[in-house]
């Protein structure tokens, strides 16, 4: 087995606390990636992917992940631009050079609605499955009481707010989550990443860094509009993989949008993947950002 330069965490100070991020590779050079994890997930998650690429990479926590230090705020949480204007200040603040902007799930949306502000400082993007959602969800956003009424209804949101969140120990959690929903297919050194960057002490045993509620209140925060940033991405070196096995997070109007800006030949909607699939597959998604990386 590949021995790799052993991670390291920084934490970075933001207008209202410290964003921590994990680095991947040589962190003597600079940077050549940067990486935004999905909803409920954290940095570390993605360590299987990004070090085989041997650049230095960046995975953030976002806010409210991993051991970030931001503060959050479930009833004001309406759409994803607090973590847009997140990771915009991080690249004006310590970004220097030019570097591929990568993203899963709700990271991937962001990392678009990021781009407007940064693309001088994003040189490609890869998503893994951005979670696109038609018009009428963005409409019930707005409307009184919609949330509260998408958190019941919504099964991905629901069962995030009935999430277990503490534990006696690490390999208590381990032994709840593998093989279990969005664990499932899972390898053991996957999960185990997930519960590294994810677990914090609580005195009495260990608990999720990201609280459920915070969870539940991201996936139906849903009044953003990224298609009037994808216009921004970089058209000649942006590369998306959509999901469909077990049911899409997009929908084909959406994905077309992305279609007519970095051609039809970089979006690809597989039906054999799950929405999980940058962990069930490592190779496929290493190989996805070496091509952007040009590797």
């Amino acid at each position: 087995m590949m021995k790799y330069p052993a991670p390291t965490r920084k934490f970075y100070d933001l207008r209202d606390g410290r964003i921590s991020a994990v680095h991947f590779g040589d962190v003597s050079e600079p940077p050549r990636l940067l990486m935004l994890n999905a909803n409920g997930f954290n940095g570390y998650s993605y360590r299987t992917i990004l070090e085989p690429l041997g650049v230095h990479c960046i995975a953030l926590d976002m806010r409210g992940h991993g051991m970030s230090e931001l503060p959050t705020d479930i009833a004001e949480l309406k759409n994803w631009h607090i973590f847009r204007d997140d990771v915009v200040e991080f690249f004006e603040r310590y970004i220097k050079a030019p570097v591929v902007l990568a993203g899963h799930s709700y990271g991937a949306v962001t990392g678009v609605l990021s781009m407007p502000q940064i693309k001088d400082k994003v040189s490609g993007y890869v998503g893994f499955d951005p979670v696109l959602v038609p018009r009428p969800f963005r409409v019930m956003n707005r409307l009184p009481g919609g949330r509260e009424h998408m958190k019941k209804h919504l099964p991905i949101a629901r069962n995030a707010g009935r999430r277990k969140s503490r534990f006696d120990s690490f390999e208590a959690a381990f032994e709840r989550y593998k093989d279990r929903g969005a664990f499932r297919g899972f390898s053991d050194e996957a999960l185990r990443d997930y519960l590294t960057g994810g677990l914090v002490s609580d005195g009495k045993g260990v608990k999720l860094a990201c609280d459920p509620l915070w969870e539940q209140a991201i996936f139906v925060a849903q009044g953003h509009n990224v298609f009037k940033a994808v216009p921004h991405l970089p058209r000649d070196n942006s590369h998306v993989t959509f999901a469909g096995k077990h049911g899409a997070v997009s929908f084909r109007a959406g994905r077309n949008a992305f279609a007519k800006v970095i051609g039809s030949e970089n979006v690809i909607f597989d039906k054999n993947r799950a929405h999980m699939f940058p962990m069930h597959d490592q190779p496929y998604a290493t190989g996805r950002l070496q091509t952007a990386l040009n590797l």
